[in-house]
């Protein structure tokens, strides 16, 4: 295979597995038009990493050019639309075609002067930076007059890119829900949830803001489970994490923490207002459910390093309310 065809792959192992990597390979192997890689290193700065033989085969033998910035390749007079194009693109993080006439410097010294139809396709790491651009360019000239089918197939592939670009997307979203939701619940799962937690401790003590975090489980859940079965608990769980996103603050964490224990954090929150809301969510769900739930809260206090400290100290109170009777609240005083 060309032997700039690994230099690209190299590139393209330091991209965005689930996108980069799969839209550009697969474009570079099968799409017979001039295709280049340009690196992004500012608002106005893209430097030349790779192209295509089909590119190569225009321009001449282009290793002199990779590494150097753009403007090795574009006249000065025509180059700063080029930028703006490449600019816009790494702007929206969306693909973009356009149409333009310029010319390309030829290594022979010469200029290689067309009409160009162009499309390019930003590349994202994993922080979702974009860090490449894409590009493929056709030169109208050079087809023939009577077919008039190259447009709609630049057309039709322009928009091959635009789905799989969106079906990208979409598999990564759902994957980034996946590795941070409970299965079941819909909630935040525990690794997740212990994550922002600490980022809220943080900005707490940070800000000298007020915290609780509660711990609840359901009162008699193992009961239920033998009585009932598995399906019947899984779905006292589903009904729980319902009543407690219905309930909850925008900006209040909530998570499964194991079994029917759930977290539920409240950043900017006193020990009265955290009492006032889970007494609220005990009632609502003993009034519209055959479920009952003991609550222990704990607040932020000045020796709390890490967020474990208040899951332990509300572990311990929402023992105490199992003990003391269940369907009940405990809180320090």
């Amino acid at each position: 295979m060309h032997k700039t065809f690994w230099m690209t792959s190299d590139i393209l192992s330091q991209l965005n597995p689930n996108a980069g990597m799969l839209l550009v390979r697969s474009l570079w192997e099968y799409c017979p038009e001039q295709m280049f890689i340009l690196r992004v290193e500012g608002p106005s700065e893209f430097v030349i990493e790779a192209m295509n033989p089909t590119r190569q085969a225009v321009l001449g033998e282009s290793a002199a050019l990779i590494g150097k910035p753009i403007e090795q390749l574009v006249p000065a007079s025509e180059c700063q639309g080029v930028v703006a194009h490449l600019r816009r693109c790494v702007e929206t993080r969306s693909p973009l075609s356009y149409e333009e006439s310029c010319g390309y410097h030829e290594l022979n010294g010469g200029s290689l002067h067309a009409h160009w139809q162009t499309l390019l396709i930003p590349i994202s790491n994993q922080e979702g930076v974009v860090t490449h651009v894409f590009g493929i360019s056709r030169d109208l000239a050079l087809m023939s007059p009577g077919v008039g089918s190259g447009g709609s197939q630049f057309c039709e592939l322009e928009q091959r890119v635009h789905e799989r670009t969106a079906e990208l997307l979409a598999a990564n979203e759902r994957l980034t829900y996946l590795a941070s939701h409970d299965h079941l619940t819909g909630t935040y799962n525990r690794r997740y949830l212990l994550e922002m937690a600490e980022l809220e401790l943080r900005r707490a003590f940070r800000y000298q803001q007020p915290m609780c975090l509660l711990m609840l489980d359901i009162d008699y859940f193992k009961e239920l489970n033998d009585t009932h079965g598995h399906l019947e608990g899984d779905e006292a769980l589903r009904c729980l994490a319902r009543t407690i996103m219905a309930t909850v603050r925008e900006c209040d964490l909530v998570g499964r923490y194991g079994g029917d224990e759930f977290l539920i954090l409240m950043p900017e929150t006193t020990a009265s207002g955290a009492q006032e809301f889970a007494e609220r969510l005990r009632i609502t769900l003993s009034q519209t459910t055959r479920l009952t739930i003991s609550i222990g809260i704990a607040c932020l206090e000045p020796g709390d390093d890490l967020v474990v400290d208040l899951i332990d100290r509300a572990d311990s109170l929402l023992l105490q309310a199992k003990r003391n009777g269940r369907n009940r609240i405990e809180y320090a005083a």
